[in-house]
């Protein structure tokens, strides 16, 4: 379902579509709107459904389909995400809810927004705008109360696999571990993105060169050089380590930066009350250290790490921990957190690469962000053939972002 079957969509479809889970409504209206701006998403298209019924009945939805834009679509490798994160919402998440209905848990993980539909080339969920949930602004960086509860939530996530595991390894198999296959870090793909992180390692020097002092360039600027180039490809190198290893791999959300994750918060407005993760397209099987890194590493300051990154780790430890004592699992951890403190350690430098292409990302302006809605102007009879370029941004945060990171890793020992 493309675009213009959104545009054609009827009251009867819909209609069918919901009465899976809601059979008593009638539904007899709707309106489309879009649902993102440009720079928000990256590999499919957002727009708005409100449903309108008897007895002032509304409802949202988020209708998440391919680019209409064939280019863009191979460009970004579209489908083969899209296809994954189909296989998150029918397979894994659906197996993840009946293991915690079976354990009758109090404290469930389900920050996950509702699915109605989910097909090669659609993804109908629930609107968590409607709920109060609204998403941070990405150019700011998370402060302490966000990211903690961002990785509050991670733990419960990730917590969810190690359980899952424990006490149904056979359907955890088939529906997690074998089901989500890795999308982006994977051998067949190297030639297609080898220049891609070519292109953001030599972005990133040049905004190191700019931004360190000439006393300091021999410290840090030498110490990345060597490392971007320690391996004959950067690519070929984040292949490797995302391969999962047991027992601590998990599914990963794989993708988490800051509009990834929704936020609710109380009455008066203050504390946050609920996270809701989306976008399931990049869901990995591996160390749960390749989330936390991404996150803390792509979107905190420098400032927020070096005051906070041990308790923050502690809130995620807590949420973990909690999530394993609740279905009686913790025994078979009994050193989760020693365990994932190693593997941070070793996933320092694939949070190094991911926020060499995310944190241009994350601070770009919109008009500097591939636009996902544009239209197609790809001849049918030709083969799209344009590879992938890093999003290019000269802003004074992006260089300062990236350059803070270096400095942190170099003087931690772990660059």
């Amino acid at each position: 379902m493309s675009l213009a079957k959104l545009l054609s969509l009827d009251v009867d479809f819909l209609q069918s579509m919901m009465e899976k889970t809601e059979p008593e409504v009638k539904i007899n209206a709707f309106k489309t709107s879009l649902g993102s701006k440009r720079g928000d998403n990256y590999t499919s298209m957002l727009y708005r459904i409100t449903l309108y019924g008897e007895n002032r009945w509304t409802k949202g939805l988020i209708y998440k389909c391919l680019p209409d834009n064939t280019q863009a679509r191979n460009t970004y490798k579209s489908e083969m995400l899209f296809n994954n994160e189909v296989t998150f919402y029918m397979r894994s998440y659906t197996a993840f809810t009946e293991y915690q209905e079976v354990k009758q848990l109090i404290q469930p993980f389900n920050s996950v927004p509702k699915c109605y539909l989910a097909q090669s080339d659609t993804v109908i969920l629930e609107d968590m705008q409607c709920k109060g949930f609204t998403m941070f602004d990405r150019i700011k960086g998370l402060d302490f109360n966000h990211c903690k509860a961002i990785l509050r939530t991670l733990g419960k996530f990730h917590g969810l696999s190690l359980s899952m595991k424990v006490d149904e390894p056979d359907k955890f198999k088939e529906c997690v571990s074998d089901a989500i296959n890795e999308v982006y870090y994977r051998s067949e793909n190297e030639l297609w993105y080898k220049g891609y992180y070519k292109q953001a390692a030599e972005n990133a020097e040049k905004m190191l060169e700019s931004e360190l002092t000439e006393d300091e360039k021999p410290k840090y600027l030498d110490k990345f050089r060597k490392f971007v180039n320690m391996h004959e490809s950067f690519f070929g190198y984040m292949a490797e380590i995302v391969k999962p290893k047991e027992p601590l791999a998990v599914l990963c959300h794989g993708d988490c930066w800051t509009n990834n994750f929704l936020f609710q918060y109380s009455k008066d407005g203050g504390d946050i009350s609920e996270v809701s993760i989306v976008d399931f397209q990049v869901a990995r099987y591996g160390s749960p250290a390749m989330d936390l890194v991404s996150l803390l590493y792509c979107c905190t300051s420098v400032e927020l790490r070096k005051q906070h990154f041990t308790e923050l780790l502690e809130e995620y430890y807590d949420s973990i921990i909690g999530f394993l004592t609740q279905t009686n699992c913790l025994s078979h951890y009994p050193d989760v957190r020693q365990k994932i403190d190693e593997e941070i350690l070793k996933y320092n430098l694939f949070g190094l690469g991911v926020a060499l292409d995310m944190i241009p990302i994350i601070t770009c302006d919109s008009a500097q962000a591939p636009d996902m809605y544009a239209k197609d102007t790809t001849n049918p009879d030709e083969e799209p053939t344009k590879e992938p370029y890093p999003v290019m941004t000269t802003s004074d945060q992006c260089r300062r972002m990236i350059t803070d990171l270096v400095k942190e890793l170099v003087d931690n020992g772990r660059l």
